[in-house]
């Protein structure tokens, strides 16, 4: 429990993380593509006069303006990852989307740049004779070269976020998947044990040996066929048990067989209503064992006669497997510690994200188990 709740904590703090990134993005990363520009046209040109004689005003114009372009630039890498987002996810194919992600990037920082420049040599009063100096072209070009690095360090934020949380993800998933199969192999162990009590359980064993004696003397032929099932229902047993799951067809067969023993010693009091397609059965599959001890519980806690039969059903509604009986409860009471019922429910809260419904009603006792698909088993 323990567990689970740091998951949920760590999870929950990986998505508050994420969400404070979104919003706090502009804050980081503008004054950090102020910074790189600036330094990067320092590293290119550093005996550029204008580091040295630019005055006060000219110094706050300067920067005001350039932060403007470095914004500018930042809301279109933020606009860029969300319509990528819906196009090319990280999740789907992480190395296309960085390398469209960088060219396109580039490419609108281009385009940009080049309508801001237009613009300003518009702007700017100059008469047929002015002609740009070399001074100038060399700025500009150097200019553009920064605004392509910048773009590439924009997308390399992108793409280093992305990777870094994927990796965290990615590790909360495994360790969460390792708790998981720790938890599984400690139910599944606990439904080996409750299954190999029922096989020794000395009434169980007594039953059907009494059942067998009795019909060994009676008709040798029905005898043989009594041993038959029973030999399946232990073989069964004991192949399936550490299995995540069967297939529904497997459990139906084996139901089968368990039942014809308790048919055999009881005979008409106790009846099986199966309504399950065929292609139902085969298609999907459920945790081995549980609908046998669904059958089980019936018929250990309810009272049986020939006036008032214990009819079981097993049915299919929607996407659940569903276990009723009428409800004729005993005089006294059996004690039951109800571990079978839970250990089912356990082991479908590992195997499906539906739950086991368990109803009781005046007049019957419903299960409803998921049935669960081919994918499970993989």
């Amino acid at each position: 429990m323990r567990t689970t709740k740091w998951f949920k904590y760590m999870w929950r703090r990986t998505e508050k993380e994420t969400s404070l990134f979104t919003k706090n993005y502009r804050i980081t990363v503008i004054p950090l593509v102020f910074v790189l520009y600036m330094f990067s046209h320092y590293l290119l040109n550093p005996y550029d006069t204008d580091w040295y004689r630019m005055d006060d005003q000219d110094l706050y114009e300067s920067i005001i303006l350039l932060l403007l372009y470095c914004t500018i630039i930042t809301e279109i890498s933020l606009w860029l990852s969300r319509v990528l987002n819906k196009w090319i996810p990280w999740d789907k194919s992480a190395g296309k989307r960085a390398i469209v992600q960088v060219f396109l990037l580039i490419f609108l920082i281009f385009v940009v740049y080049f309508v801001i420049n237009i613009g300003y040599l518009l702007i700017l009063p100059s008469g047929p004779q002015d002609v740009i100096d070399l001074e100038a072209k060399i700025d500009l070009w150097q200019s553009l070269i920064i605004s392509i690095n910048t773009g590439i360090f924009i997308s390399a934020i992108h793409t280093g976020y992305f990777l870094l949380t994927n990796w965290r993800k990615s590790m909360l998933d495994a360790a969460e998947l390792r708790v998981k199969a720790e938890k599984f192999e400690r139910i599944a162990s606990q439904a080996e044990l409750e299954s190999l009590k029922m096989q020794l359980d000395p009434h169980f064993l007594f039953n059907n040996f009494s059942t067998l004696s009795e019909l060994v003397v009676e008709d040798q032929k029905i005898a043989v066929k009594f041993i038959e099932h029973l030999s399946l229902v232990y073989r069964y047993m004991l192949s399936n048990i550490r299995k995540n799951v069967v297939s529904l067809k497997d459990e139906l067969k084996f139901v089968d067989s368990y039942f014809y023993l308790i048919q055999e010693r009881m005979g008409n009091k106790v009846k099986l209503e199966v309504d399950v397609a065929l292609e139902i059965e085969q298609h999907y599959y459920v945790a081995p064992i549980s609908l046998q001890l669904l059958v089980e519980n019936a018929v250990k806690h309810n009272r049986v006669s020939k006036e008032n039969p214990l009819i079981i059903r097993i049915s299919i509604q929607d996407k659940y497997v569903v276990v009723s009986n009428n409800i004729q409860e005993l005089v006294v009471a059996l004690p039951s510690s109800r571990v079978g019922l839970s250990n089912i429910v356990e082991r479908y809260r590992l195997l499906s994200h539906e739950r086991v419904d368990i109803i009781k009603t005046g007049t019957e006792f419903i299960v409803k188990l998921p049935l669960l698909e081919n994918q499970v088993e993989k």
